[in-house]
């Protein structure tokens, strides 16, 4: 029988630089070939834009109706509370990535084969603060290592 787990997240300025990173890139990208004489992959500029807006808004600053603002495991089960004051039953994905202080999941709600959830989990160190409490983070992520219920038997 598995323990509940409940992590609520908060704004963090620095998951949102996280969030923003990869969209950057691209801006970079299409700014460099712009100069390179690729002119007209300027008018990518402004979906690259507002790619950062959105994971800015929705990782770092926890708005909008799609931000995740809580995780809570109940009976083997995960759940993600929303933006929008809804809990949906969510299945971590396989792309979902986890260090030891850091989480990048990719969350599909239960019964849906498109819609996903991206949320970003920092745990605080000395120095650096976090968007998550340490020591949920660290229940968090060893139920997603080692103890969800659906697994096959070996």
């Amino acid at each position: 029988m598995s323990s509940r787990i409940e992590l609520t997240l908060t704004p963090s300025l620095l998951v949102g630089a996280l969030a923003v990173l990869p969209w950057l890139l691209l801006l970079g990208f299409l700014l460099i070939a712009a100069l390179a004489g690729k002119v007209w992959l300027l008018l990518a500029a402004p979906i690259a834009l507002a790619g950062v807006t959105f994971q800015y808004r929705s990782n770092g600053l926890l708005l909008g109706d799609s931000s995740v603002h809580g995780l809570l495991i109940e009976q083997g089960k995960m759940y993600a509370k929303t933006g929008d004051n809804r809990q949906v039953q969510v299945l971590p994905q396989a792309s979902s990535r986890i260090w030891s202080g850091l989480a990048l999941l990719k969350l599909r709600p239960a019964g849906t084969r498109f819609q996903s959830y991206t949320t970003i989990l920092l745990a605080p160190i000395p120095g650096r603060p976090g968007n998550v409490p340490a020591d949920d983070f660290r229940r968090l992520r060893v139920w997603l290592r080692l103890g969800r219920s659906g697994r096959p038997s070996t």
